[in-house]
């Protein structure tokens, strides 16, 4: 009986721990919250496997390997990944190496580094120049992976009598000179390892002709057009020949038609026929050019139809269409004229119309068999008033302010005049002004004072009040700070000065510039800097006791063709991505010019790129659809194309990471945002997404995602880009 009893209690016991009524709740299911992936901050070499392990972090405080179970991924090329982690190198870079679960990123990084080299090959081994002329030298390296490259520029070169011969270790690396007859061996060293040595004889012999190649050339507009000079020398006893391309001095007899660089390339720039010759010493040689129009395709006039008043002006502007798809501004090098210029004329190589009687006239712009024409009324409003801008305006002294004059007539039109209206100042001790509006404030050394800019035409007047600063010029900042050239391409600078009261002011048109080697690159007294030949230069901008400098690298030689990579690729609208535009040249080498191409999108509508410093070649889609990305320098197109695809990929979420990170009060911490997608891919939105802190007075994020710490505590980090966002912690100690 009692062990019946018993049974029942517990059995009560049992089914009443089963029930609601005063029963435990049921425990909070266990989820994913974290996963790490180790190793961290790796490198690897080329070739080599790395295994890498994810581990997950739990609700309930465990941990478990998912390795085995986590999708990897690898964010560059530089490495692939298998499904177990186990990570291959493909190529030379970084990568980000990331494991997904459930939603949930772990990612690190993952270096992958250039293969060991094991032996250096110099080429030629045997060559013999005479003196003063010069010989290139090339550096194969042999790797530990099996793959050789040209490392001429990153070995260092030797001479070993340079009494006879010396060799460059700057741009353009590997090239030898010839000083006076001798013999001496050339090697090329990286690190420890040395090349097998080379042998160059200078010779005693003497320069007797020059034969200049190809020999009468034409080519269209705009191409570019490498010549080469051979020289025939004669020692007394044999006659030889040898290339002296870059050591003759080259000139055009026509520079407006075709300009020629010290390294012989030669740009088609008008119509017409001029003589290319090579000099060295008292020997010459030439050949003739033809620039021709075969490559243009047609020709455009902006705007196409226009109305102005009498006395007036309008700058017409001239648009070629090339085979290629490219276009350019031939406004300085097509023939224009007027059909009826008793109403209007128009300068025969600027296109800047003037309106003289009420009437109309076809503009005609002719280059080659191709023209395009546009309409022009002149009319017979009077002008009722002027409107000078911008008005009040604080310029510092030294510098330059374009004002424009607008003119309203009595028909109700209104028109800029600033070309043709009579500019002054009235008080020239602090302000002058040119005849097309460009005011200059004049050094005075006291405070803010003013002079008032007027503009008259047709017996009206209008003007604005110009405030000169008594600032002074603090400092001035050059951009590009760094670019790349090739021989006949071109890049303008720019210089803004910041003055002693903090405003900063473009004065590009008001500084001195100059060239540290002119032969490398030249400068334009606009800024305009063009590559010459192989080599390096300082670019500067001078004002007074004031400068500061870029620095320009002009590859060895003529471009041949740019590669945009990748060639395709499929994004999000909103999402941001990088291309890249490598430029292989004539001798074989390649050059990363990302910077310093022109980027084009065929269709802006799907897919924006960037031409700006720091952004350039950096794709942004706008909405769904294609675009092809093109890269232009030097007058060379990619070619192919390469493709962006936007696709319709909606944000699902956003992972900030580092996760929980714990850093000392001073220090900051650069924070990523990774994007996750509904098709399975994931972007880094890093400079896309808005970034927030929780409290400011502990810690400020810029909008790279830069955290900068400034008291203690534990602030939330978050991300967001539209209706999406991610967080993490930041607790500062």
């Amino acid at each position: 009986m009692r062990t019946l009893f018993c049974g029942f209690v517990v059995l009560s016991l049992l089914l009443m721990s089963g029930c609601g009524g005063g029963g435990s709740s049921t425990p909070p299911p266990v989820v994913l919250q974290s996963i790490v992936v180790t190793p961290a901050a790796q490198s690897l070499a080329n070739p080599g496997t790395l295994q890498f392990t994810a581990t997950g972090s739990y609700s309930d405080g465990t941990t478990k390997n998912l390795t085995s179970s986590a999708t990897w991924s690898s964010s560059a090329p530089a490495a692939t990944i298998s499904v177990g982690g186990l990570a291959t190198s493909a190529s030379t870079g970084p990568t980000m190496i990331k494991a997904s679960s459930g939603g949930i990123t772990g990612s690190t990084t993952l270096t992958v580094l250039a293969p060991v080299l094991t032996s250096i090959v110099i080429s030629p081994s045997i060559v013999s120049i005479a003196a003063t002329t010069t010989t290139a030298f090339t550096a194969t390296g042999n790797y530990a992976d099996g793959s050789t490259k040209n490392i001429t520029a990153n070995v260092t070169w030797n001479s070993s009598n340079t009494a006879a011969a010396t060799i460059n270790n700057t741009v353009p690396q590997g090239i030898a000179k010839g000083l006076a007859a001798g013999t001496t061996t050339i090697t090329a060293t990286s690190g420890t390892i040395t090349s097998n040595s080379a042998t160059l004889t200078v010779t005693s012999a003497t320069l007797v002709s020059i034969a200049v190649t190809p020999a009468s050339m034409s080519i269209p507009l705009g191409v570019l057009q490498q010549f080469t000079a051979t020289g025939t020398f004669f020692d007394g006893v044999n006659t030889t020949t040898q290339d002296i391309t870059n050591t003759v001095t080259w000139t055009s007899s026509g520079n407006s038609i075709a300009s020629i660089t010290v390294s012989g390339l030669a740009t088609g720039l008008n119509l017409g026929t001029v003589t290319v010759t090579a000099t060295s010493g008292l020997i010459s040689g030439n050949t003739s050019l033809t620039v021709n129009a075969a490559n243009l395709l047609s020709l455009a006039v902006t705007p196409a139809t226009q109305s102005i008043a009498q006395s007036t002006t309008q700058q017409f502007a001239a648009i070629g269409t090339f085979n290629d798809g490219s276009t350019s501004n031939l406004t300085g090098q097509v023939a224009w004229s007027s059909s009826t210029t008793a109403v209007a004329t128009i300068g025969s190589g600027n296109g800047l119309a003037k309106g003289l009687t009420p009437g109309m006239s076809t503009i005609t712009a002719t280059l080659g068999p191709k023209s395009a024409t546009a309409a022009l009324t002149v009319t017979n409003a009077t002008v009722s008033s002027i409107t000078v801008t911008p008005s009040g305006r604080t310029i510092a002294p030294g510098s330059k302010l374009a004002m424009t004059a607008t003119a309203q007539f009595s028909d109700t039109t209104t028109q800029v005049i600033s070309s043709s209206a009579t500019w002054a100042s009235d008080n020239t001790s602090f302000a002058t002004v040119n005849t097309v509006g460009t005011a200059t404030g004049v050094a005075h050394g006291a405070g803010n004072v003013t002079a008032n800019i007027s503009a008259s035409l047709g017996g009206k007047t209008g003007s604005a009040p110009l405030i000169v600063s008594g600032a002074t010029l603090a400092s001035l900042a050059v951009t590009p700070s760094n670019t790349v050239l090739t021989p006949a391409s071109t890049q303008p600078y720019q210089a803004v000065g910041t003055y002693s009261d903090g405003t900063a002011q473009n004065i590009s048109n008001v500084v001195t510039w100059s060239s540290s080697a002119p032969l490398a690159a030249s400068i334009s007294t606009a800024g305009l800097a063009t590559g010459q030949s192989a080599g390096t230069a300082t670019i500067t901008a001078t004002i007074g006791a004031i400068s500061n400098t870029a620095g320009i690298v002009v590859a060895s030689s003529a471009l041949q063709s740019i590669a945009v990579t990748p060639a395709a690729m499929s994004i999000p609208a909103q999402v941001a991505f990088q291309f890249t535009a490598i430029a292989t040249f004539a001798d074989g080498s390649t050059q990363d010019l990302t910077n310093s191409v022109t980027w084009t999108s065929s269709h802006p509508a799907f897919a924006t790129i960037s031409n700006s410093i720091g952004n350039a070649g950096l794709a942004l889609g706008v909405s769904p659809g294609t675009s092809t990305i093109t890269a232009a320098f030097g007058g060379v197109v990619s070619l192919p194309a390469a493709t962006l695809t936007v696709n319709t990929a909606a944000l699902q979420t956003i992972v900030v990471t580092p996760s929980g990170a714990n850093i000392a009060v001073g220090s900051s911490q650069q924070f990523t945002a990774t994007g996750n997608f509904s098709n399975g891919t994931s972007f880094n939105l890093t400079s896309q997404v808005t970034w927030t802190s929780s409290d400011v007075s502990k810690v400020v994020i810029n909008s790279s995602g830069l955290a900068n710490t400034a008291a203690v505590g534990t602030v939330t980090i978050t991300g967001a880009l539209g209706s999406t966002s991610g967080m993490t912690t930041l607790t500062v100690h």
